[in-house]
């Protein structure tokens, strides 16, 4: 082994396989090297060798030369034992695999580069950043890997032996060898094979390979074969190739690797090839299936998100260049979360897979199906006209056929099944700025249909891509503008039949330094589909106890109660009660001068839990008003079970007051029922005084609008208050 000294024979072995390598023949090796990472799924592979005097000389990484003295001892090691290592994690190791660690390196696999006289020349190995473990098979698939590269060093340093007695050694050695060596003429004329040939073929010597082995390829690689040959011998290069080749046992063919090198004479002409053909049957399998891991989904055997990127990428520049149209489906199905928790995951997993037969047998062969992820595939249509009106009638029609085929009765092992698709279509021509874009073009017709009720199709609208846009774009202003403090609370003034103030309601604003002042119109929906209205909820909330406070100190205010509004999702919080608590225990502020208001179809989800937080807010004194009362529910139930101080009515139908009787008959009615259920009733939006004479007639006792005061900052309150004069103090 290495670490014994070295006769003359195997220093001059590893000098001359040290001279190979230097002299550019490496290159043959660089598939060998690819192969083994592609075999053992690793990121580096690494053919490393020694020259007499124990020293490394170069690794193989691919076309990357590295050093190996200064950061592998773990190879070092094997070659001075002459035994195979493998390290699932060098983190269980001594000092000797730190430099390995320190480039970062988890696991280690290698196997030694072994003459057939017993010499070490080196080493080919495996690395990974993660702990790993390797299959049997990928064992012994490295193993064979590191044989193909003594036989072609053998190869090699044969070839420039030109003494009979050399080659006749070079043909006992071959026929040592478990894979088949051979050597051929410029011509093509093998004139050598070893016994390997014949045991694989079931031939019945080696002598007339020459003639026999055309025969032995499959007919599909033959032209293919030939050619690269041909190529070999017009440029000199290395003769490199894959084919299958019938094997003799049971006629079945298997893939093998060719590799030939040339030999040269004094004059530069060829003379020989010496090569090898190694069986990569199995580990040609392998990597087929790491390809197919790679590029389709596991579950449905469509193509997956990878593949599905590459294959739209290449379409739309094809449709760019030829100046034709095709469309991208974006298919979600609806509901589908309720086939999982009703009959489990498998059943889910089930369906997804009969969903994807069903989409691939309703489309042409030639266009692609693709499964995104979760319930979501994509189908690419190619070509399908010349014109955006053709191409809309052939997607149509596709989508069409696409309902009907997913409309029918699904067997999920004896549940019966239906599922209904959305699906949305973008069409591309080269006109699209990148891939993700037209995705999210079709992203968007999805929830289009989706809007639309469901099972159906969408169209990609640029007018729907526009808002989406602005509403993505004042998502991220709103992220920053609570954290840059942009947002402020007005206080619009509540009056009672005598015109004076008897509370005020915080309303949130949002002054942009870009925009200027933002409707809370356009921003509180984006905040509430994105959950910013959680932290925002709680800011405002915040910001109201503590003018609560300040109210409390100034003799015009003291009293007066401060509304809030509250949103859907900040009132369903578990710990929505205990938040309200400490945040005015944090103020130091009357809970009592705290009102919440409340929207009705906030109550309809669970009626019972939101009596249980009401009520428990009340036994701490908070008062409570149900908003814009009569545009949603307007259950009688719920009005009659909840535990509420005040109503309001909306302020559209104080709008059309003096016009329209039905609107004057709605207010009579909803103050009528306020005063009979004991709650004061509020008439928002009142700006004319012919408004508030007719509701002061029908008995409303409470006023806010427009008519007595526009929303102030809080700075401008305190002089309203002063000048309208307060409220007696209403009851605790």
């Amino acid at each position: 082994m290495f670490s014994e000294d070295l006769n003359e024979p195997n220093r001059l072995q590893a000098f001359q396989a040290y001279d190979i390598l230097e002299s550019g023949a490496e290159d043959c090796y660089d598939h060998l090297v690819r192969l083994a990472a592609t075999l053992c799924g690793v990121t580096m592979a690494a053919l490393g060798f020694v020259d007499a005097r124990r020293e490394w000389r170069k690794a193989r990484v691919g076309l990357e030369a590295v050093e190996l003295a200064r950061t592998d001892s773990l190879s070092a090691r094997l070659v001075a034992d002459g035994r195979e290592l493998v390290v699932p994690d060098l983190q269980a190791l001594p000092l000797d695999a730190a430099a390995a660690r320190r480039e970062g390196w988890r696991f280690y696999a290698g196997v030694p580069l072994v003459t057939a006289e017993g010499f070490v020349l080196g080493v080919l190995a495996v690395m990974d950043g993660a702990p790993r473990t390797l299959a049997p098979a990928q064992l012994e698939g490295l193993r064979t890997l590191a044989q193909a590269i003594v036989a072609r060093l053998e190869l090699r340093r044969c070839g420039y032996e030109a003494a009979a007695p050399q080659r006749d050694r070079f043909r006992h050695l071959a026929d040592a060898m478990p894979y088949i060596v051979w050597s051929a003429t410029p011509e093509g004329t093998i004139d050598f094979a070893n016994q390997a040939i014949v045991d694989y073929a079931g031939l019945n010597d080696s002598s007339r390979v020459g003639e026999q082995w055309i025969g032995l390829l499959h007919p599909d690689d033959v032209v293919r074969t030939l050619s690269a040959w041909a190529e070999s011998v017009r440029t000199g290069a290395v003769f490199s190739v894959e084919y299958r080749l019938r094997r003799g046992a049971d006629g079945l063919y298997r893939w093998h690797i060719a590799k030939g090198m040339p030999v040269r004479d004094g004059k530069g002409s060829i003379t020989k090839w010496y090569g090898t053909t190694t069986d990569i049957h199995d580990m040609k399998l392998a990597h087929d299936e790491i390809g197919r891991l790679a590029f389709y989904d596991t579950l449905t055997g469509l193509p997956n998100r990878q593949l599905l990127m590459d294959r739209l990428g290449h379409a739309v520049t094809m449709h760019a260049r030829l100046g034709r149209y095709g469309a991208v489906l974006l298919l979600d199905l609806d509901h589908f979360k309720n086939i999982n928790d009703t009959i489990g995951h498998d059943n889910g997993d089930l369906l997804l897979d009969l969903v994807a037969g069903r989409l691939v047998a309703s489309v042409e062969e030639r266009h692609t199906v693709a499964r995104l992820g979760g319930d979501e595939f994509v189908i690419i249509l190619e070509d399908i006209g010349a014109c955006e009106e053709s191409a809309g009638r052939y997607a149509a029609e596709a989508a069409r056929r696409i309902l009907e085929g997913l409309n029918g009765s699904f067997n999920l092992e004896g549940y019966e099944r239906h599922i209904t698709p959305s699906i949305g279509v973008a069409f591309f021509d080269g006109s699209a700025p990148t891939i993700t874009d037209l995705l999210k073009r079709a992203d968007l017709a999805m929830y289009q249909a989706k809007a639309a009720g469901r099972n159906t199709v969408g169209f990609f609208d640029p007018v729907i891509q526009a808002t989406a846009l602005a509403r993505a774009g004042l998502d991220a202003d709103l992220r920053q503008g609570l954290q840059r403090g942009e947002f402020l609370l007005y206080y619009q003034p509540q009056l009672d039949a005598e015109g004076r103030v008897g509370g005020v309601e915080a309303l949130l604003r949002w002054r942009h330094p870009g925009r200027g002042m933002v409707s809370p119109a356009e921003f509180i929906p984006v905040a509430e589909d994105t959950g910013l209205i959680l932290p925002l909820g709680r800011w405002v909330l915040e910001q109201a106890c503590a003018q609560l406070v300040e109210l409390d100190g100034h003799p015009a205010s003291r009293g007066l109660r401060v509304s809030v509004n509250v949103s859907a999702l900040q009132f369903r919080q578990p710990g929505f009660v205990d938040e309200v608590l400490a945040v005015v225990r944090g103020a130091g502020a009357d809970p009592r001068r705290l009102k919440i208001e409340l929207t009705e179809s906030l109550l309809v989800e669970d009626i019972e839990g939101a009596i249980e937080k009401i009520e428990a807010l009340k036994e701490r004194g908070v008062r409570f008003s149900l908003d814009d009362f009569g545009t949603g529910y307007s259950s009688l139930t719920y009005l009659k079970r909840l535990p509420l101080d005040q109503i309001k009515i909306d302020q559209s139908f104080v709008h059309n007051l003096q016009s329209d009787p039905r609107d004057l008959a709605i207010v009579n009615t909803i103050i009528a029922l306020g005063q009979a259920l004991g709650l004061t009733v509020v008439a928002e939006g009142v700006e004319t005084a012919a408004q508030h004479a007719l509701l002061r007639n029908c008995g409303c006792n409470m006023f806010q609008g427009y008519l007595f005061s526009r929303p102030l900052p809080a700075g401008e309150l305190q002089a309203f208050l002063a000048a309208a004069g307060k409220a007696p103090p209403q009851a605790p």
